[in-house]
């Protein structure tokens, strides 16, 4: 068994299968031949566990032989002299070079190790302009064990003009902290977000009377009878009202995520990930009457051949203006579909919570002051014949 050199690894072809090279006056020194790279490697019995293990030295390439031969012996001289992993001190290097480094630079780690993952494009394109505008100024370069909650506190009041934009900000900041302690950026239990108290979400829902909704149907069916909306973007207000769908969903509806067979929709994607849509009768009727447009995979077609309905946001500004419920958004159709399922439907919320796709019940409780009149309704009714004025 040779001393490792440089030409006997030159000399060491690459094959199907790794197999290892060692060094003749280290032991546990060696070089792994891997099928399409060298890698310097040290094996070794752990002094603290007893066990066999390795620890990766570098890349052939990347460092030279001496190099990798300096390092197997401050190794070696760690586990037979100073009865240390060596594991250990590796990784409590590589904690202090993270340690180091500023909030915009764990930021980019986080980005591509988080956001990237676990946001949809649509998520990302929307808080990208939080991060650049309001999160990466105030805290990039301060390094990122020594942001503290006395921080968080100031950029809050920095934001104080924008709450609901402040609200999203902190969330992320939680979120982006919370992974920084699992990476071991920063020490466990340090999040400086823990304690720092949101600004409380004024949302806005408004909900559609049975009144207002006969109003509706009538001017849509109106504008469909004159052809001054196109039946696709009458249709998609409709299935929106009859499903609670959100608006992106189904607006990029297509024609294979339809299951008229067993009267659903089978997103392939949502914001909560696969999901299935029950189709009411009003609903799967709506989608009956659809033509499917040839070389379009897309239920509501877009001007472009082969792209789907984007825009009608315009349409729905007029329709609620001449319903007469200017307040009423696009996504308070969904509100509305909430509220006549718990109304009219007899709906509770873990079934609503599965109508609407949100991923855990607190979402849906929300709308809990609707069941409570609901209950507070039927238990009007319970006594109502029961108790008569003396």
């Amino acid at each position: 068994m040779p001393q490792l050199t440089k030409a006997v690894i030159d000399r060491s072809f690459h094959k199907e299968s790794a197999y290892m090279v060692w060094d003749d006056t280290i032991k546990g020194f060696g070089c792994k031949i891997h099928p399409t790279k060298k890698t310097f490697v040290y094996y070794f019995r752990s002094p603290t566990n007893k066990k066999f293990s390795y620890i990766t030295i570098g890349v052939y390439g990347g460092i030279t032989v001496d190099e990798a031969r300096i390092q197997a012996k401050k190794f070696a001289h760690s586990v037979q002299i100073e009865k240390i992993d060596p594991r250990e001190i590796k990784k409590a290097k590589q904690i202090e070079t993270q340690q180091s480094i500023t909030f915009e630079e764990f930021w980019q780690v986080f980005t591509e190790k988080y956001i990237k993952q676990h946001h949809k494009p649509s998520t990302i394109n929307r808080d990208s302009s939080r991060i650049k505008l309001y999160i990466l100024p105030f805290f990039g370069k301060k390094p990122i064990t020594e942001i503290n909650r006395l921080d968080i506190f100031a950029f809050k009041d920095s934001l104080s003009h924008v709450k609901g934009t402040c609200t999203k900000c902190l969330r992320l900041l939680t979120t982006a902290f919370n992974q920084a302690e699992l990476w071991e950026y920063i020490p466990l239990n340090t999040n400086p977000c823990k304690g720092v108290p949101k600004h409380p979400d004024n949302k806005m829902e408004n909900y559609l009377t049975d009144e207002q909704l006969g109003q509706v149907e009538k001017i849509l069916l109106k504008r469909a009878t004159m052809g001054t909306e196109s039946s696709y973007t009458i249709n998609a207000l409709r299935l929106i009202i009859y499903t609670g769908c959100r608006k992106g969903e189904i607006l990029s509806l297509q024609w294979e995520e339809v299951d008229l067979i067993h009267s659903c929709l089978r997103l392939k994607d949502s914001k909560t990930g696969k999901r299935v849509i029950p189709l009411n009768d009003i609903a799967k009727g709506i989608v009956l009457s659809i033509e499917k447009e040839e070389d379009n995979p897309y239920v509501f077609c877009g001007e472009k051949s082969g792209t789907h309905l984007v825009n009608i946001q315009t349409a729905w500004q007029g329709i609620r203006m001449e319903a007469g419920i200017p307040h009423v958004r696009i996504h308070d159709l969904r509100h509305s579909f909430a509220s006549f399922a718990i109304n009219n439907g007899g709906v509770n919320l873990i079934e609503l919570k599965d109508l609407l796709g949100h991923r855990n019940i607190t979402t849906t409780e929300r709308y809990i002051h609707l069941t409570n009149k609901k209950l507070l309704d039927a238990t009007n009714r319970v006594f109502t014949q029961k108790i008569q004025p003396t």
